[in-house]
C-alpha cells in the first residue's frame, strides 16, 4: 500500500524527470535535430519522424510539468513550509500565526519567481545557440530554425502563463483567506456570514436542548410540557414541543397517461417518420409515467409539529395526522443531520428534518427503547459526546 510520504516521493521524482525531459527539449534537442539535417547521409524519413516526435513530446511535457508542480508547490512545499514554520515557533502562538498567513501568500510567489529565473537561463543559451546555426542559401534549414524557435517561444510563454495563473490564484486565494480571518478576529462578519452563524448557533441551542431533554428522562424527571390550546389531546396527555418542522411522506401511485395512434397517408419516408415521431412522443409519456408513479419521498412541505408523550402529530396539508409511538416498527434517527425516518404498520414512512427534530428523536428512541435506548444509542451517544466541552490541557511540567 502506498503511504503519504511515498506518494510524496513519488511526486518529486516524476517533477524531476519532467523537469530534466523540458531542459533536454529546450536546450539540447533543437540542437541535435539540427545536427541530423545537416549531416551529409541525413535520413529524411528519421528526421520527420524525430522532427514529428519532438513537436508532440514537448508541449505534452511542459503541460504535465505544469500541473504537477503546481499540485506539489500548493500541497507539498506550502504545507510542510507552514509546518516547519508553526513547529519552530510553537512557543510564540502570535509569530507562527503571523508566519503561516504570510506562507499562504509569499512562498507561491517565491516559487513563480525561481520558475522564471529558471526558464530564462533554459532558453537564453538555447537561442544564442541559434544564431549561426544555418547558412543563409539554406532554405530548409532556416526554416525549420524559424519554426523551432517560434514553438520553443510559445511553449515558454504557454508554461510561464499557466504556471502564472496557478500559483497567482494560491497566492490570492491565500490572501483572502488571511483578510477574511483578521476581520473575523476583529468581530465583523457580511450580513451572509452573521445569518449563517446565527443558524448554527440556534441550531447547535437546539440541540443542546434536546440532550437535556434526554437527560431528564434519563434521570426519571417529567420534562418541561408546553401547552398547546388549538389542539384536542388524548387522555393523559402532555407536549413537550410545538414547532415547525419540514414534512415527507413515502409511498408510489397510479398514473394515467394517454398514447397517440396516428394515422399517417403519403410517402413511404413520410409514413416511417410518422410512426418514428409517435413512437417516441408514446416512448416519452410512459417514461414520464413511471417515474411519477414510483416510490418516493412526497408532499414536501414545512408543518407544524406537535410532541407528545403519546404521538406525533404534523398539521400538513390543511389537517391534522396523528402518527402514534406505538405503531411505529422502525425507526432510523440521525442527530447530526436532524432528521428522523418512522416506518409504521399501517402507514406510509414519514421523515421530519430541521432544527427541533431532535426532540422528536427523543421521544421515538424512548417510546421504542425506554432508558435503555436513550443510553445506549450509537446517534444519540455519539451527538452527545461531540457536545462534551473538551478536556483542560495539563498543566506545563516546571
Amino acid at each position: 500500500m502506498t503511504t503519504k510520504r511515498g506518494s510524496q516521493v513519488g511526486r518529486f521524482i516524476w517533477l524531476g524527470l519532467l523537469v530534466a525531459l523540458v531542459a533536454f527539449g529546450l536546450g539540447a534537442a533543437p540542437q541535435s535535430l539540427e545536427r541530423l539535417h545537416a549531416a551529409q547521409s541525413a535520413d529524411e524519413l528519421a528526421f520527420s519522424f524525430s522532427t514529428l516526435a519532438y513537436f508532440l513530446l514537448l508541449p505534452a511535457a511542459l503541460l504535465a510539468l505544469v500541473i504537477l508542480s503546481t499540485y506539489v508547490v500548493r500541497v507539498d512545499l506550502l504545507r510542510a513550509v507552514e509546518r516547519r514554520w508553526a513547529a519552530r515557533n510553537h512557543g510564540d502562538g502570535g509569530d507562527a500565526e503571523r508566519w503561516k498567513r504570510r506562507g499562504r501568500w509569499l512562498v507561491p510567489l517565491l516559487v513563480l519567481g525561481a520558475v522564471f529565473v529558471l526558464i530564462a537561463a533554459i532558453v537564453s543559451p538555447v537561442l544564442s545557440g541559434f544564431d549561426g546555426a544555418p547558412s543563409s542559401d539554406d532554405e530548409v534549414g532556416r526554416s525549420f530554425t524559424g519554426l523551432g524557435l517560434s514553438l520553443l517561444f510559445w511553449a515558454c510563454m504557454l508554461f510561464a502563463v499557466l504556471l502564472l495563473f496557478g500559483l497567482g490564484r494560491a497566492a490570492l486565494r491565500g490572501a483572502a483567506v488571511n483578510r477574511r480571518e483578521s476581520r473575523h478576529r476583529r468581530g465583523k462578519y457580511t450580513s451572509r456570514e452573521r445569518e449563517r452563524l446565527d443558524a448554527q448557533r440556534y441550531s447547535h441551542d437546539r440541540l443542546t436542548a434536546a440532550l437535556r431533554f434526554r437527560d431528564e428522562l434519563l434521570e426519571q424527571r417529567i420534562p418541561q410540557t408546553v401547552e398547546v390550546w388549538d389542539f384536542r389531546a388524548s387522555p393523559d396527555e402532555v407536549f413537550f414541543q410545538d414547532a415547525p418542522a419540514t414534512y415527507a411522506r413515502y409511498y408510489g401511485r397510479d398514473v394515467s397517461y394517454s398514447t397517440n395512434s396516428g394515422f399517417f397517408f403519403g410517402s413511404p419516408a413520410f409514413v416511417a417518420a410518422g410512426l418514428a415521431v409517435n413512437a417516441l412522443g408514446n416512448a416519452s409519456a410512459r417514461s414520464s409515467a413511471e417515474r411519477e408513479a414510483a416510490e418516493q419521498w412526497r408532499e414536501w412541505q414545512t408543518a407544524r409539529v406537535l410532541v407528545s408523550n403519546q404521538r406525533l402529530i404534523c398539521f400538513a396539508g390543511g389537517r391534522w395526522l396523528s402518527f402514534w409511538y406505538s405503531g411505529v416498527v422502525a425507526s432510523y434517527p440521525s442527530l447530526r443531520e436532524r432528521s428522523l425516518v418512522l416506518q409504521f404498520e399501517g402507514a406510509e414512512p414519514l421523515m421530519l428534518v430541521g432544527d427541533h427534530v431532535p426532540v422528536a428523536i427523543m421521544m421515538a428512541t424512548y417510546s421504542m427503547h425506554g432508558v435503555r435506548g436513550l443510553a445506549g444509542h450509537p446517534d444519540l451517544v455519539a451527538a452527545a459526546e461531540a457536545l462534551q466541552p473538551a478536556s483542560a490541557p495539563a498543566p506545563a511540567p516546571e
